[in-house]
């Protein structure tokens, strides 16, 4: 199990379903927070949204954030006590990666709500926070932002559970998170993954089973599924995962593969030499 339980964890702060949600969905029936973040929304669905409320900040996440942001200055005399007007300015700039002035604007988005308890500002405070790795802040503004049944924040709160292995409390939120989004990726991946570093295989694997098709082959998904066939002793079948998967997005996740496919090798070759044996 030790290998589990490390494999796992560095999936989870290198892999996508824990850093924020930011994979592509491209159904809404799919995506069970799409109430709350548009960071999974692909173009087609970007551009489904309220052009009136939301044209400033999809043009940001089509990455025209010069476009975005004369959007919204030009809505500042009409908005400018608004606190999601100020969390969508800040939205931007976390898109263009200038991570200064989005918490700068995120800190003023919530001095403009009357609790300074605006959940969407808090919970993007908190991811700023995760990117720095200052986790016990990081946890101060989830706690707070989930306030009210937010759902983001609570994966988000999940994500770093997983990092300290306090999988327990973790599995508490996902498996509550589950009961409203039975077909998430995002959520399946890590509900699976928090199985497995329970060594629950069999639960690990009824959950990857659901994770619809067209994500099947995501780089995360495959090397997590292969891992879990690994532990079930079916080597053949985690062999065929990985054999079918190229990883190529993100270092780590490559690294980890190439290991777990040395060990399935490993474990192919003393079957057939025991088998051989036999004869």
């Amino acid at each position: 199990m030790k290998f589990v339980t490390l494999l796992t964890l560095s999936l989870f702060f290198c892999g996508c379903a824990t850093k924020h949600l930011a994979s592509k969905v491209e159904q809404d029936k799919y995506d069970g927070f799409k109430e709350e973040s548009f960071l999974r929304y692909t173009q087609d669905r970007l551009n489904g949204l309220d052009a009136n409320k939301y044209a400033a900040l999809s043009l940001c996440h089509q990455k025209d954030f010069e476009e975005g942001l004369t959007t919204l200055r030009g809505q500042l005399k009409e908005k400018k006590k608004s606190a999601d007007y100020w969390n969508q300015v800040g939205m931007c700039y976390f898109l263009r990666e200038d991570y200064p002035k989005a918490e700068f604007y995120f800190n003023f988005s919530l001095e403009q709500d009357r609790n300074k308890n605006y959940a969407a500002a808090l919970n993007n405070l908190g991811i700023l926070k995760l990117k720095d790795r200052h986790f016990d802040e990081a946890i101060t503004y989830f706690n707070k932002a989930k306030r009210g049944g937010h759902k983001v924040p609570r994966f988000n709160l999940a994500q770093v559970f997983l990092e300290f292995n306090l999988v327990d409390k973790a599995l508490i939120v996902l498996e509550d998170l589950h009961r409203s989004a039975q077909s998430d990726p995002d959520l399946l991946f890590s509900l699976a993954s928090a199985y497995l570093m329970k060594g629950r295989t069999k639960n690990a694997m009824g959950i990857l089973d659901k994770i619809p098709n067209e994500f099947r082959e995501r780089e995360d998904i495959a090397l997590i599924n292969a891992v879990t066939l690994y532990e079930q002793r079916n080597y053949y079948a985690a062999k065929e995962v990985l054999e079918a998967t190229t990883f190529l997005s993100y270092y780590p996740l490559k690294k980890s593969a190439q290991k777990l496919t040395d060990l399935v090798e490993a474990e192919i070759a003393r079957i057939e030499k025991e088998n051989k044996e036999r004869e």
